[in-house]
């Protein structure tokens, strides 16, 4: 089990039987919680049931697209990573599916391999913030400070931009309307690694 494995759990959505049940078993195989659903309503109902990191979704499914499960999604859990993947997207799918948070994008067909290596960089960037995030928006929970729920929800929101924007900081400037110095500021006192690289 590799280390990006452990204690995170994937929910892999895709309306192709065999595709669906040859990744799951590769996830698996490499330390992964993986569960499954063939439709976005089960898929919906998992999320809605189940303790879930990260969504593995492809873009189209017959009962309902990947973009429109995403919007539900996000009604559920609104800061949960989603990895989207399709064989017949445009660039104004992909431009919506970066809208609803997608932090990466396959094409199929999707190599194992590369499935992997793009689960385990967001499992790592990931580490803890969602878990984080899930917490700072529980309003039931009175032992949190609207202050800390504040600063884990902006936490969230820059690491998030970091990892959209492949680290490149000039992006992340403009995406999130900040200087630069308040954003080093930012990342220092939230401790926010700085792999990112400037462009």
């Amino acid at each position: 089990m590799t280390e990006s494995a452990a204690g995170n759990r994937i929910l892999l959505v895709d309306d192709d039987l065999d595709v669906l049940a040859a990744h799951a078993r590769f996830l698996r195989v490499n330390g992964f919680d993986v569960l499954v659903a063939d439709r976005a309503g089960s898929a919906l109902e998992r999320l809605a049931a189940e303790s879930i990191d990260i969504i593995v979704t492809d873009l189209r499914m017959p009962d309902e697209d990947g973009l429109a499960f995403a919007r539900q999604a996000r009604e559920i859990r609104p800061l949960i990573p989603m990895l989207f993947f399709s064989g017949f997207a445009t660039v104004p799918d992909i431009v919506e599916a970066m809208k609803l948070g997608a932090v990466d994008f396959l094409e199929k067909p999707v190599e194992p391999e590369q499935l992997l290596s793009a689960i385990e960089r967001i499992a790592r960037s990931f580490r803890g913030a969602v878990a984080l995030q899930q917490q700072a928006l529980d309003i039931s929970d009175s032992s949190v400070s609207l202050r800390q729920r504040v600063l884990a929800y902006e936490k969230y929101v820059i690491e998030s931009c970091l990892l959209q924007h492949d680290g490149r900081i000039s992006c992340v400037l403009e995406a999130l309307q900040i200087n630069r110095r308040t954003l080093n500021d930012k990342m220092i006192k939230m401790g926010i690694s700085r792999t990112a690289r400037d462009s």
